[in-house]
């Protein structure tokens, strides 16, 4: 249910957002109920960019559209690439052409920027097309962060939360933007005995990794350290399907763009 009680009434200026997260999380679900949410219920007005080049279908309609300048299939036959080395391409081309989408961002009057990203996180993360896009966006914006969208059914896998912890911190990290961590589809997985946060969640965690092996030992060891470097943090339980808890996402992203908030 879409609520606006507590919010206010906020003028946050132009606010990007990049949504990064694993194949299937939901990144593309939840930038379609978000921007909904902004432009019906607070009447912001919302630019949306499309930076994956491969995406059959999208659930909004871009503002912005990777696949105007990147065309992933005539890659994969111009260079006798299968879709993978495809994207990886197309990633190299679009982080080429990183001024054009500067540009079309810098040059709209909007209040909010939702940027959604390739399913396929590594490949994304691990080109230079991340911190070529995070580089532009901070001169457009100073209220630049990222939303680091997780499967609520992953979460519920210790060794997994593990993983995605490291990887939330990594991205932070590499991109030197304020990453904040949502976890979606809560719809499908009601029942879910960590809240999201390493900082509440760690003994948990880390006492089920125990029974897990080697890995579970090496993860239980980098979470630790991970542990000494994280900061206490409300994590959004949303449902993009649903269309819930956007508000709870919406505190957070202005909490950490406004310079007024907390989110310790």
């Amino acid at each position: 249910m879409w609520t606006m009680e507590g919010l206010g009434d906020v003028d946050v200026g132009k606010t990007i957002i990049v949504f990064i997260g694993p194949a299937g999380a939901g990144k593309s679900s939840l930038v379609h109920a978000y921007s909904r949410w902004l432009e019906e219920l607070l009447n912001y007005r919302v630019y949306k960019v499309n930076l994956d080049p491969a995406a059959e279908y999208t659930p909004y309609t871009p503002d912005f559209d990777a696949r105007s300048i990147v065309n992933i299939h005539k890659i994969a036959i111009e260079y006798g690439l299968g879709p993978n080395g495809a994207l990886v391409k197309a990633m190299d081309v679009l982080a080429s052409k990183i001024s054009i989408i500067e540009e079309a961002i810098r040059s709209i009057d909007l209040d909010f920027v939702l940027v959604d990203t390739p399913g396929q996180m590594e490949i994304f993360i691990f080109r230079d097309i991340a911190v070529k896009l995070a580089d532009a966006l901070r001169r457009i914006s100073r209220q630049l962060v990222v939303v680091f969208v997780v499967d609520a059914e992953v979460i519920r896998r210790y060794e997994d939360y593990a993983f995605i912890s490291v990887m939330s911190v990594a991205i932070q990290s590499r991109l030197g933007v304020d990453v904040i961590p949502i976890i979606n589809k809560v719809d499908l997985e009601p029942e879910i005995d960590v809240g999201g946060d390493l900082i509440s969640d760690i003994s948990i965690v880390t006492e089920r990794l125990k029974t897990s092996g080697v890995y579970g030992e090496m993860m239980k060891s980098i979470l630790n350290i991970v542990w000494l470097y994280s900061k206490a943090a409300r994590i959004p339980k949303v449902s993009a399907k649903m269309l819930d808890s956007m508000e709870e996402l919406h505190r957070i992203v202005h909490e950490l763009t406004c310079s007024c908030g907390d989110l310790t």
